[in-house]
């Protein structure tokens, strides 16, 4: 499960300018989970203080959120703190936790607000129990460089404990290791986040696991949301270069889910049926990634039912 830090005997109080000053000079390395363990004690600080949310929060609503509209790409229940900035390895968040009998909660139902979706990530990071009990979680470890990807995939999950996040406290997610599954807060509660802002997390996927976690249910690869309808354009142009391309993209895309859209972009655009399963065939099935394999097997499979 998550790092628990020990840093209850820091009463210090920082800004939220001083706390982001802070974590610049310390250089930190997002990537390294060692790194990110010294700056902890910085973000206790910040968690310390108990006006500085309520008075940006102010603020934002007197200028109708203008800075959210233009940094916030996340959900309604998750406020910017510091975006993510060119030069600098992180941002800073806030995340609004809703009570389980809140009105708006049953209204929009609990995955709206990502309560019960067991999932990992593909990056570390960094949170605090800025007020309030806290969401809880059902931790979970397992070996994810043991697991192929796929849809459907078994995947031993350890159950670990149940926990809340509670107030005060601060918490080190590890990349591709820790599980949670999100449980409502009894009340409302907030928490602080320092997360990484990295070009490579989206190298390899976070997973979203069954209620039961037990299998996978989807991946959550950061990819290009335009990168499918692109891939299917450039094999509909039907040259050679374009086939050509779309080939080499398929076996050498460094992001094995983009590898499997090259090629169903050629299979949609081949119009004899024979062909289309010896392309899953020779660019799918015989990959040499196991996950472009194994998802080329249940597409072909799906062509063959249809």
């Amino acid at each position: 499960m998550p790092l628990k830090l020990d840093l209850n005997h820091i009463d210090e109080s920082i800004s939220l300018d001083e706390c982001y000053e802070q974590l610049i000079e310390s250089k930190f390395d997002s990537s390294d989970d060692e790194s990110f363990q010294t700056v902890a004690p910085i973000l206790k600080k910040l968690n310390n203080n108990k006006t500085f949310l309520p008075e940006i929060l102010m603020t934002e609503l007197e200028k109708h959120c203008d800075i959210q509209k233009k940094t916030n790409k996340y959900t309604p229940q998750v406020i910017m703190l510091k975006p993510a900035q060119k030069g600098i390895n992180f941002f800073m968040r806030a995340n609004i936790w809703l009570a389980k009998k809140d009105p708006l909660l049953q209204t929009s139902g609990e995955k709206s607000f990502f309560y019960n979706v067991p999932h990992d990530h593909n990056f570390s990071f960094l949170t605090s129990g800025y007020t309030g009990p806290g969401y809880g979680s059902d931790y979970y470890e397992y070996d994810y460089y043991d697991v192929v990807g796929y849809p459907g995939e078994k995947v031993d999950l350890r159950f670990i404990e149940r926990k809340n996040l509670t107030e005060g406290e601060v918490m080190l997610y590890r990349a591709y290791k820790d599980v949670h599954n999100q449980l409502p807060a009894e009340e409302l509660s907030v928490s602080l986040n320092i997360m990484p802002s990295t070009m490579f997390a989206h190298l390899r996927p976070q997973y979203v696991f069954d209620e039961n976690c037990s299998k996978i249910v989807s991946s959550t690869v950061t990819s290009n949301s335009s990168m499918e309808p692109i891939l299917h354009l450039i094999a509909e142009m039907g040259s050679d270069d374009s086939r050509e391309f779309i080939e080499r993209f398929a076996n050498t895309s460094c992001i094995e889910e983009d590898r499997f859209k090259a090629i169903k972009a050629l299979v949609s655009a081949e119009k004899e049926v024979n062909k289309k399963s010896k392309i899953i065939e020779e660019l799918g099935i015989k990959s040499n990634s196991k996950l472009v394999s194994q998802l080329s097997r249940n597409y072909l499979s799906t062509l063959a039912l249809a």
